[in-house]
């Protein structure tokens, strides 16, 4: 046995059987800990950290760079997080008009998580991953993975999501070509969608396509609202590569982690691309052989 191992069981046994471990030497980011443990999306652990609601080992943390290291505990809000690995869930739901995107409502407000069997909430920690406002439908995903919801939600990720919106109104050239430049709103800076197309259109109505990344709150509904167009429907069909397809209103779907990924495919490509990547010089007659 080594004096390593020594040391090791040692620290464990002072820490004692009750404390929060950690089997990585090098630790974990505190944030993706507090993700991983309790269902919450990354940005929000972060918010918590900097609020000094996080203690490791008795200590108030707020440095965000703080690692999770093997024998410490962590609690948060006077709550010790347990390490352990929680099954993952990942729900694709239809979301009809008249609910609001939250786990719960104080104002009595229907949420989406009543659309959610009992035996499906088995799952620890299930939220929403983003949000659809009171009247908007459509594709919804609720996890209880922090990570995915993260990579899902946060703008840098460029996750792109489609739209159908119908209005009513007569939709001229010169309307259209406005509606893609977008609009400058104070206090919301610019809003301008990256992809407008025309469905259908008659001189009453019309339907439009319309493809978001940056996510900014009632983004379509505040240039419609621009342009004085009344929306009669907007409704969600696609997050990434996952379509909301044939499912009706109201129901959901449970996907495995593959298909769920679909949506965050993009995201994981962008994620790579913004890490700083290693030259490494070749020889002459070197393979590369193909990953």
């Amino acid at each position: 046995m080594t004096d390593r191992t020594i040391t090791e069981k040692e620290t464990m046994k002072k820490t004692g059987a009750n404390k929060t471990k950690v089997k990585a030497n090098a630790g974990i980011r505190l944030n993706r800990f507090i993700a991983m443990h309790t269902g919450v999306s990354r940005r929000n652990a972060d918010d918590i950290i900097k609020e000094e609601r996080v203690l490791i080992n008795g200590k108030k943390i707020k440095n965000l760079a703080t690692a999770v290291k093997e024998g410490d505990e962590v609690a948060v809000d006077g709550k010790k997080i347990k390490y352990k690995e929680e099954p993952k869930i990942y729900i694709m739901l239809n979301k009809p008009q008249g609910y609001i995107t939250a786990v719960k409502s104080e104002e009595g407000f229907k949420t989406v998580m009543e659309l959610i069997k009992k035996e499906t909430l088995k799952y620890k920690h299930i939220f929403p991953a983003g949000r659809l406002d009171f009247m908007s439908e459509g594709l919804l995903l609720l996890t209880n993975d922090g990570d995915f919801a993260y990579k899902l939600t946060h703008p840098k990720f460029d996750v792109v999501k489609t739209y159908i919106v119908e209005a009513k109104g007569e939709l001229t050239p010169d309307l259209f070509n406005r509606i893609k430049k977008g609009v400058k709103l104070e206090g919301a800076g610019l809003l301008k969608p990256d992809e407008v197309r025309v469905v259908r259109k008659n001189p009453s109505k019309f339907i439009l396509s319309v493809d978001l990344s940056h996510g900014k709150n009632r983004e379509i509904r505040r240039i419609m609202e621009f342009f004085n167009l009344k929306i009669l429907m907007l409704r969600r069909v696609r997050i990434g590569g996952l379509y909301i397809g044939d499912l009706p209103s109201g129901e959901y779907r449970i996907l495995n982690r593959k298909t769920a990924e679909l949506a965050i495919d993009n995201a994981d490509k962008t994620e790579l691309r913004s890490k700083p990547q290693q030259t490494k010089l070749k020889k002459p007659d070197s393979k590369i052989s193909a990953p």
